[in-house]
Formats: structure tokens, C-alpha cells, sequence
């Protein structure tokens, strides 16, 4: 066998590997990924109804003259919890577009290449 031809039979074993072992991890971890998203997904829509409910306690309260301090206190808590959602609304677009939206393009185009 030439040296040429070791080198070729070297390359298609490594290609090979990566093909049988490292892809399919890839894979699952992409995979994982999503359902980690989609469950984040479920955490934003929950959190979404928690703070419609501090706001409309936040006015109940506010209409009462003894409990005006609640609502003024129940008002800051829905705004911060607002800015968390918001940030967290934001890391999850991130994950999406700039992890898994990018690992899985490139490990189709590694499939594609390799078969």
C-alpha cells in the first residue's frame, strides 16, 4: 500500500468515527437541547400568568386605602419579575439562533459531507 493510500484509508477512518461516534452525540445533545428550550418555553408561558396575577392583585390592593402599600409593593415585584422575564425571553432567542439553530445546521452539513 502506496503512502498516498494509507493516508486516504487514515482520513476515511477518522471521517468514519466521527460519522459513528461523534455525530450522533452531537446529535442527542441538540436534541436535549430543544427540549430543554421547549421547557423553558413552559417556564415563560407560567411565569407570563403569575405576573398578569401580581398585577391584577397589585390593583385590588391599590383601590383599598389600607392596602395601597401592598399594592405599591406587589406593583415592584410584577416589574421586576417583568425584567427578569424579559432577560430570560431574551438568553432563550439567543440559545435558539446562536446554539442549536447553529449546531444543527452544522451537523447536517457534516452528515451530508460524510455520507
Amino acid at each position: 500500500m502506496s503512502r498516498t493510500e494509507e493516508i486516504n484509508k487514515m482520513t476515511e477512518n477518522v471521517y468514519k468515527g466521527i460519522l459513528d461516534q461523534f455525530n450522533p452525540s452531537l446529535k442527542n445533545f441538540v436534541t436535549m437541547g430543544k427540549h430543554y428550550e421547549k421547557a423553558l418555553t413552559g417556564v415563560t408561558v407560567a411565569a407570563k400568568g403569575y405576573f398578569d396575577t401580581l398585577v391584577k392583585l397589585g390593583e385590588l390592593a391599590s383601590d383599598s386605602q389600607g392596602s395601597k402599600e401592598l399594592g405599591d409593593t406587589l406593583f415592584q415585584m410584577a416589574e421586576v419579575h417583568r425584567q427578569i422575564q424579559v432577560q430570560l425571553e431574551d438568553v432563550l432567542k439567543l440559545f435558539h439562533s446562536e446554539l442549536l439553530a447553529q449546531l444543527e445546521q452544522k451537523l447536517e452539513l457534516d452528515i451530508k459531507y460524510l455520507t
